[in-house]
Protein backbone atom coordinates (compact mmCIF):
# COMPACT_ATOMS: atom_id res chain seq x y z
CA UNK A 1 0.00 0.00 0.00
CA UNK A 2 2.70 2.61 0.91
CA UNK A 3 4.87 1.69 -2.56
CA UNK A 4 1.24 2.36 -4.21
CA UNK A 5 0.90 5.62 -2.33
CA UNK A 6 4.79 6.28 -3.20
CA UNK A 7 4.43 4.98 -6.62
CA UNK A 8 1.03 7.38 -7.48
CA UNK A 9 2.73 10.04 -5.70
CA UNK A 10 6.09 10.61 -8.05
CA UNK A 11 3.99 9.85 -11.08
CA UNK A 12 1.94 13.00 -9.89
CA UNK A 13 4.89 15.07 -8.91
CA UNK A 14 6.63 13.72 -12.11
CA UNK A 15 3.65 14.37 -14.81
CA UNK A 16 2.67 17.53 -13.18
CA UNK A 17 -0.53 19.20 -12.35
CA UNK A 18 -1.58 18.00 -15.24
CA UNK A 19 -2.75 14.22 -13.74
CA UNK A 20 -4.69 15.94 -11.29
CA UNK A 21 -8.65 16.38 -11.14
CA UNK A 22 -9.14 19.83 -12.15
CA UNK A 23 -10.93 20.88 -9.23
CA UNK A 24 -7.45 20.07 -7.30
CA UNK A 25 -5.54 21.41 -10.11
CA UNK A 26 -7.57 24.79 -9.86
CA UNK A 27 -6.97 25.14 -6.38
CA UNK A 28 -3.19 23.89 -7.01
CA UNK A 29 -2.38 27.15 -9.25
CA UNK A 30 -1.32 30.20 -7.51
CA UNK A 31 -3.26 33.24 -7.46
CA UNK A 32 -2.50 35.70 -9.67
CA UNK A 33 -0.71 38.55 -8.65
CA UNK A 34 -2.40 41.69 -7.61
CA UNK A 35 -1.67 44.76 -9.85
CA UNK A 36 1.74 46.08 -8.90
CA UNK A 37 2.88 49.21 -7.41
CA UNK A 38 5.27 49.70 -10.43
CA UNK A 39 2.85 49.19 -12.65
CA UNK A 40 0.26 51.80 -11.65
CA UNK A 41 3.08 54.46 -11.92
CA UNK A 42 4.33 53.80 -14.62
CA UNK A 43 0.74 54.05 -15.96
CA UNK A 44 0.31 57.60 -14.06
CA UNK A 45 3.70 59.12 -15.33
CA UNK A 46 2.64 57.95 -18.91
CA UNK A 47 -0.46 59.98 -18.62
CA UNK A 48 1.09 63.22 -17.12
CA UNK A 49 3.64 63.15 -19.97
CA UNK A 50 0.81 62.64 -22.35
CA UNK A 51 -1.31 65.45 -20.92
CA UNK A 52 1.60 67.92 -20.83
CA UNK A 53 3.05 67.43 -24.10
CA UNK A 54 -0.52 67.85 -25.29
CA UNK A 55 -0.83 71.13 -23.39
CA UNK A 56 2.23 72.33 -23.91
CA UNK A 57 2.94 71.34 -27.69
CA UNK A 58 -0.46 70.77 -29.43
CA UNK A 59 -2.64 73.33 -27.22
CA UNK A 60 -0.41 76.40 -26.76
CA UNK A 61 -0.79 76.55 -23.36
CA UNK A 62 2.63 77.82 -21.76
CA UNK A 63 0.88 77.28 -18.48
CA UNK A 64 1.26 73.48 -18.51
CA UNK A 65 5.25 74.28 -17.90
CA UNK A 66 4.14 75.60 -14.12
CA UNK A 67 1.43 72.48 -13.83
CA UNK A 68 3.67 69.49 -15.19
CA UNK A 69 7.10 70.35 -15.42
CA UNK A 70 9.41 70.39 -11.48
CA UNK A 71 11.17 73.66 -11.13
CA UNK A 72 14.08 71.76 -10.79
CA UNK A 73 13.88 70.08 -14.41
CA UNK A 74 17.01 68.50 -16.23
CA UNK A 75 17.51 69.32 -19.83
CA UNK A 76 19.95 67.32 -21.86
CA UNK A 77 19.06 68.62 -25.10
CA UNK A 78 22.31 70.63 -25.69
CA UNK A 79 20.40 73.58 -27.18
CA UNK A 80 17.91 74.45 -24.40
CA UNK A 81 19.31 75.13 -20.24
CA UNK A 82 17.32 73.33 -17.37
CA UNK A 83 15.02 74.52 -15.73
CA UNK A 84 11.20 76.03 -16.27
CA UNK A 85 11.81 79.35 -17.66
CA UNK A 86 13.67 77.91 -20.32
CA UNK A 87 11.09 75.47 -21.68
CA UNK A 88 8.77 78.18 -22.03
CA UNK A 89 11.68 80.58 -23.63
CA UNK A 90 12.60 77.57 -26.12
CA UNK A 91 8.74 77.70 -27.11
CA UNK A 92 8.27 81.07 -27.70
CA UNK A 93 11.73 81.06 -29.65
CA UNK A 94 10.10 78.13 -31.91
CA UNK A 95 7.33 80.31 -32.99
CA UNK A 96 5.33 76.92 -31.60
CA UNK A 97 2.46 79.79 -30.20
CA UNK A 98 2.02 81.65 -33.27
CA UNK A 99 0.74 78.71 -35.45
CA UNK A 100 -2.51 76.56 -35.02
CA UNK A 101 -3.45 74.46 -32.00
CA UNK A 102 -3.31 70.73 -32.98
CA UNK A 103 -4.09 67.04 -31.57
CA UNK A 104 -0.42 65.64 -31.11
CA UNK A 105 0.52 62.49 -33.39
CA UNK A 106 1.91 60.12 -30.87
CA UNK A 107 3.17 57.40 -32.39
CA UNK A 108 4.53 55.29 -29.84
CA UNK A 109 4.18 55.88 -25.89
CA UNK A 110 6.23 53.33 -23.51
CA UNK A 111 6.30 53.95 -20.37
CA UNK A 112 8.49 51.67 -17.27
CA UNK A 113 8.65 52.91 -13.66
CA UNK A 114 9.98 56.81 -13.92
CA UNK A 115 10.76 56.89 -17.43
CA UNK A 116 8.16 57.57 -20.12
CA UNK A 117 8.86 57.49 -23.91
CA UNK A 118 7.33 58.98 -26.81
CA UNK A 119 7.71 59.12 -30.31
CA UNK A 120 6.07 61.77 -32.57
CA UNK A 121 5.90 63.55 -35.44
CA UNK A 122 5.89 67.16 -36.05
CA UNK A 123 4.32 67.96 -39.53
CA UNK A 124 5.81 70.70 -42.13
CA UNK A 125 5.93 73.81 -40.39
CA UNK A 126 6.68 76.09 -43.30
CA UNK A 127 10.28 76.19 -44.06
CA UNK A 128 11.20 73.10 -41.14
CA UNK A 129 10.74 69.93 -42.73
CA UNK A 130 8.92 67.10 -41.44
CA UNK A 131 10.14 65.91 -38.13
CA UNK A 132 10.34 62.35 -36.43
CA UNK A 133 10.99 63.14 -32.40
CA UNK A 134 11.79 60.88 -29.85
CA UNK A 135 11.18 62.14 -26.42
CA UNK A 136 12.29 60.44 -22.80
CA UNK A 137 10.89 61.89 -20.03
CA UNK A 138 11.79 61.14 -16.21
CA UNK A 139 8.95 61.67 -14.06
CA UNK A 140 9.44 62.92 -10.28
CA UNK A 141 6.82 63.44 -7.24
CA UNK A 142 4.29 64.05 -10.09
CA UNK A 143 6.19 66.30 -12.00
CA UNK A 144 8.50 65.94 -15.16
CA UNK A 145 12.11 66.39 -14.13
CA UNK A 146 14.25 65.26 -16.50
CA UNK A 147 14.20 65.00 -20.36
CA UNK A 148 15.84 63.55 -23.00
CA UNK A 149 15.19 63.59 -26.50
CA UNK A 150 16.45 62.47 -30.45
CA UNK A 151 15.17 64.37 -33.32
CA UNK A 152 15.76 63.50 -37.29
CA UNK A 153 14.12 65.18 -40.41
CA UNK A 154 12.17 63.05 -42.81
CA UNK A 155 14.75 63.30 -45.58
CA UNK A 156 13.18 63.75 -49.12
CA UNK A 157 15.82 61.80 -50.68
CA UNK A 158 14.73 58.15 -48.76
CA UNK A 159 16.38 54.85 -49.97
CA UNK A 160 13.01 53.03 -49.15
CA UNK A 161 9.76 53.08 -49.19
CA UNK A 162 8.61 53.12 -45.39
CA UNK A 163 8.14 55.53 -43.48
CA UNK A 164 10.73 56.56 -40.39
CA UNK A 165 7.69 55.88 -37.82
Amino acid sequence: MIKTRTLALSLVLALGATTLPAAQAAEAQPAAPAKSHVHDTAAANKALVLNAYQALFGDHDLGAVDRYWAKDYIQHNPYMADGTEAVKQFVEELGLLQGPKFKVEFLRVAAEGDLVFVQTRQPKMGANPEMVIVDIFRVANGKIAEHWDVMQAVPADKVNPRPMY
